[in-house]
């Protein structure tokens, strides 16, 4: 019963624990809102990448379309427009990358990696062609509100991020289309026979990957404050690692809102803690990739036994 929880869960219990006895600070709640403030994006990117994971499906352009987003909002031709408009071109943007990829895959059935792969390859290249190879600084003061502000000690971006992870879900365990895509998760084969619309629940996913991906991408952007033509790079796999260590397992239909929450929350916690001990890139690398390895091989054996 217990090894059936989330390794996240046992993981923020470990690392909180670790964090009492070594960086006391490391605790304080000013503290915990900046980690909570840098989690956010990555935490609403995993909850996308939730859903593709579940039907057995992988999303590796939200990099690229984090980095997209990053260079529409952050684009010169905006001024003088209200607000608004940059950010729903931004989200219709991720719709879009979406969909075009859930098409991919299940009408030309290719697979879910080389298509997501070519997509990002294609998203890049149009940023470098919209930019010219030159990000644009400016940027709405409402969108960097979003990334950075605070409601009281409260960052607004953890607000979004709990609002997001409440549609989420929603989404996958209050609603007919989170018992599909669990279902076409565990077995497509069976899900068909049994009525479901396996192509469809795929599609749905996708299109929902690549609109949290644009919402994150868009708390991010408000976070750094300017373009960058390599802001998100490293989200690909840090939102898969949150997704596995909310107990997703690929090709198994499991995983879940919650789950991949904490597994965002833990993982910001080890890169900051990894920071606060010296710890360089290469380093907190390696600590991520074993961190991923174990709790996918501990969270299998429990759902075995």
């Amino acid at each position: 019963m217990l090894l059936s929880l989330p390794p996240a869960f046992w993981g923020l219990i470990a690392v909180c624990v670790f964090a009492a006895f070594t960086q006391p600070q490391f605790l304080s709640l000013p503290f915990l809102m900046i980690l909570l403030r840098q989690a956010a994006p990555l935490g609403i990117v995993a909850l996308g990448q939730t859903f593709v994971v579940a039907n057995r499906s992988l999303d590796l352009s939200v990099g690229a379309t984090i980095a997209f987003v990053n260079l529409i909002v952050s684009h010169a031709m905006w001024n003088g427009y209200h607000p608004a408009v940059p950010i729903a071109v931004a989200l219709s943007a991720g719709l879009f990358i979406g969909l075009v990829n859930g098409v991919l895959v299940t009408v030309l059935r290719a697979s879910a990696v080389v298509v997501t792969l070519g997509t990002a390859a294609i998203i890049t290249g149009i940023g470098f062609l919209y930019t010219g190879g030159a990000p644009g600084s400016s940027m709405a003061d409402v969108i960097k509100w979003l990334g950075r502000g605070r409601i009281g000690v409260v960052p607004v971006s953890g607000l979004i991020w709990l609002g997001f992870a409440i549609v989420a879900y929603l989404l996958m365990r209050r609603l007919t289309i989170g018992r599909y895509i669990f279902a076409a998760g565990d077995n497509p084969s069976a899900a068909t026979y049994s009525g479901i619309p396996v192509n469809r629940t795929l599609l749905v996913s996708h299109v929902l990957s690549g609109l949290f991906a644009a919402s994150g991408g868009l708390l991010l952007s408000g976070l750094v404050g300017v373009g960058s033509l390599n802001l998100g790079a490293d989200y690909v796999l840090s939102s898969i690692a949150a997704v596995i260590l909310g107990g997703a397992v690929f090709g198994g239909g499991a995983g879940g809102a919650v789950g991949t929450v904490l597994g965002a929350a833990l993982l910001v916690m080890v890169l900051n803690l990894l920071t606060v001990f010296g710890v360089d890139q290469s380093g907190k690398l390696i600590v991520q990739g074993l961190v991923i390895a174990v709790a996918a091989i501990i969270y299998q054996q429990g759902r075995r036994g």
